[in-house]
């Protein structure tokens, strides 16, 4: 894991040997001096870390603010969500928001060769699913904290054809796009003011002649955006959220994020249940795996269970 910053490497250097471990799923730090590891067999384990006190970490968010051309300040930007070098999602929160003034979430970039039979779909639904990305489906890909969206979102960029423009939006760097044409795009959620925000990003991706376009997580800054792509007559969209069942995706989590970010949210359920074609809920099993638990084809008001 490493960087073309000298800082970076170095302040890194102490979290090396634990992020390293295998099969580690998260890092997490709810204390100065310990770090929690989650493994993918499941279950955290606690390591007594004296030397990253809090200081320790509000350097190292300084630094990764600095590399990223971020603001960071404890008391007055007190949140940072970036990528470490080697692809890992560093979320940070420190000050008085925080009851130990420090949480540190590092989700890892595992690199794992998944299809959609290790999510426990069988092989007609697997060729139901391919089948609507090349139609140009829109799919919301639904489930709870740690349920795998964001590693099944990669499965099924997979089966995107190959000679179709793709255009991609996020505020984290997670999606892989092995299509040789396709374009990143990147948008902050740590500035309050940032040149380009989530309406003006996606007005230029509408503009820029896609055929498919891809988002990271919902969220309050670009729900009503979407809402606004999903009825411009686009088809061929997929995103991610949290919500607890396919319904409540289109029924409770956007409408609430556009609620939350100030627009009205009336009649949104309706025109959600028109406008996409499948939402897809994951969860985790008694045994920790990462599954399909239902498949909600809206239009139709269909709904095929998948797993327990």
């Amino acid at each position: 894991m490493h960087s073309s910053s000298p800082s970076i490497n170095a302040w890194l250097l102490p979290l090396e040997p634990y992020l390293n471990e295998r099969d580690l799923i998260e890092c997490s730090v709810i204390k100065p001096g310990e770090l929690r590891l989650e493994k993918s067999e499941g279950g955290f384990s606690s390591i007594a870390t004296p030397d990253l006190d809090l200081n320790y970490w509000e350097t190292l968010c300084h630094v990764l603010a600095n590399h990223w051309g971020l603001n960071f300040d404890r008391i007055t930007q007190p949140r940072l969500s970036v990528m470490l070098p080697a692809g890992h999602r560093f979320e940070a929160m420190l000050g008085s928001n925080v009851e130990s003034k420090l949480s540190i979430s590092i989700r890892m970039r595992r690199h794992l060769k998944l299809s959609l039979k290790d999510y426990g779909l069988n092989r007609e639904q697997e060729q139901m699913i391919a089948s609507l990305i090349k139609e140009g489906a829109n799919i919301l890909i639904s489930g709870g904290t740690s349920s795998g969206k964001t590693t099944f979102m990669n499965v099924l960029i997979q089966a995107i054809p190959q000679d179709k423009r793709i255009l991609v939006l996020e505020d984290t760097r997670e999606l892989n796009i092995p299509h040789e044409n396709h374009v990143h795009y990147m948008v902050s959620r740590n500035e309050k003011n940032p040149t380009l925000d989530y309406p003006q990003m996606i007005d230029h991706l509408m503009r820029s002649r896609p055929d498919i376009i891809l988002m990271g997580e919902l969220s309050i800054a670009n729900a009503y955006p979407i809402s606004r792509l999903l009825n411009s007559g686009h088809a061929g969209f997929m995103c991610t959220l949290h919500a607890n069942s396919c319904d409540a995706a289109l029924s409770w989590a956007i409408p609430q994020n556009i609620a939350f970010s100030g627009h009205e949210a009336k009649g949104v359920k309706e025109f959600l249940y028109e406008a996409v074609d499948l939402v897809i809920q994951l969860h985790r099993n008694d045994f920790g795996q990462r599954q399909v638990n239902k498949i909600l084809f809206p239009k139709k008001n269909k709904t095929i269970k998948v797993s327990r």
